[in-house]
């Protein structure tokens, strides 16, 4: 129980979070102007032979999630019973500095910061400093004047205009301590990204099922460092991102993605609980396998489960790079599926040198989840 001081703070920390709900299914639900997608925004779900859309909303995963979400905005009380401020989990972080400065609410939860995480959890050093200087400049990554919420969105979610969810929401580095699985990512990367989920099994809101179905959506947002590739990656659930920033020259933000089922895929070996594969990156038109968004142009993308695929963020055209990201609006929509945990997301790595982590212009060796229906 929180005493009535404590529960202004939940209470504020409530209704930010509800706004960020309620916008991102408006969203979702609304058909750009132009389009042929009926109550859908639209979503690109595959890059490598040329930009492959479609209606989001007639996929019925992201009914689901939709419909979750308005049973929470439809009957708050019993969906606050559900929701908690998470100041006790001890590997939820807060950015710290300048965001939690202006945050009641964080200020208030005193969550270990991003600063102390990297000096008492982070034993690489070129890590270490990729996440101090990520630390230092978390602020401006999110609240700076290009971080825009996408134009479905009937009003702005960004860091401006919900302080405190952002400060509060418990943020975590999930690259950069060491594991089998992080060595496969680049320094940059382990440094320099974290998210942070508001509804889901990790998040504030924690709701298991509603009568009787499983909930499995879970949505909050990503930061992302510039000059940066978060490698080739993937997981057994289907993941949404909507672009929040306005880039800074044309193509800043690349998006890569294959889905399973494509003949370019190469299959080496598989057994009954995963199947590896190779891509070559290494051809001479793989810059066409890349498509690029704008918080106003193809914001949102949809990966099918099983989907590989990366993003990179050019920071040559960044006055002060270190004080830029690509910030995401993110949300995963079948994590009741126990396969669907974050440890289930696999990082490729380099087909000639296992363990290395895979870059562009190689050829990349990827791990899929066999899945069942």
């Amino acid at each position: 129980m929180y005493s009535e001081e404590e529960q202004k703070y939940i209470d504020i920390l409530w209704e930010e979070s509800l706004q960020y709900l309620e916008a991102y299914a408006v969203a979702l639900t609304t058909s750009p102007d132009g389009s042929s997608c009926i109550d859908s925004d639209v979503a690109t779900y595959e890059t490598v032979d040329g930009i492959s859309q479609l209606c989001v909303m007639e996929r019925r995963d992201m009914q689901l999630m939709v419909k979750n979400i308005y049973q929470i905005l439809h009957n708050p009380e019993a969906a606050k019973a559900c929701f908690a401020a998470r100041g006790n989990v001890d590997w939820l972080y807060s950015p710290g500095g300048e965001l939690e400065a202006r945050s009641e609410v964080a200020k208030w939860l005193d969550r270990t910061t991003f600063q102390e995480f990297f000096e008492t959890k982070v034993s690489d050093p070129e890590v270490k400093a990729k996440g101090y200087t990520f630390s230092e400049n978390f602020y401006k990554m999110v609240t700076g004047e290009k971080v825009k919420s996408p134009r479905n969105f009937p009003y702005d979610v960004s860091a401006r205009s919900l302080p405190n969810l952002w400060a509060s929401v418990g943020w975590f580095p999930m690259y950069a301590e060491e594991s089998d699985r992080n060595q496969k990512n680049f320094a940059n990367v382990r440094g320099g990204y974290a998210y942070a989920e508001i509804l889901g099994h990790w998040g504030l809101l924690r709701i298991e099922e509603v009568n009787g179905q499983k909930v499995g959506a879970e949505v909050g947002m990503t930061v992302q460092a510039v000059n940066t590739l978060y490698p080739y990656h993937n997981h057994a659930t289907s993941e949404l991102y909507y672009t929040m920033r306005q880039p800074s020259c044309v193509n800043q933000f690349k998006t890569f993605a294959i889905r399973d089922t494509n003949e370019k895929l190469k299959t080496i070996s598989e057994n009954e609980n995963e199947r590896v594969v190779q891509f070559d990156t290494g051809m001479p038109d793989e810059f066409r396998m890349w498509t690029t968004s704008s918080y106003d142009r193809d914001p949102l993308v949809y990966f099918y489960e099983n989907t590989i695929h990366a993003f990179e963020i050019d920071g040559d055209c960044e006055e002060d790079p270190e004080e830029n990201a690509l910030v995401s609006i993110w949300a995963r929509s079948d994590a009741h599926e126990k396969l669907n945990d974050y440890g289930s997301t696999m990082l490729c790595e380099c087909a000639e040198e296992p363990g290395k982590p895979a870059a562009r212009g190689e050829k990349i060796q990827c791990q899929l989840t066999k899945l069942k229906y």
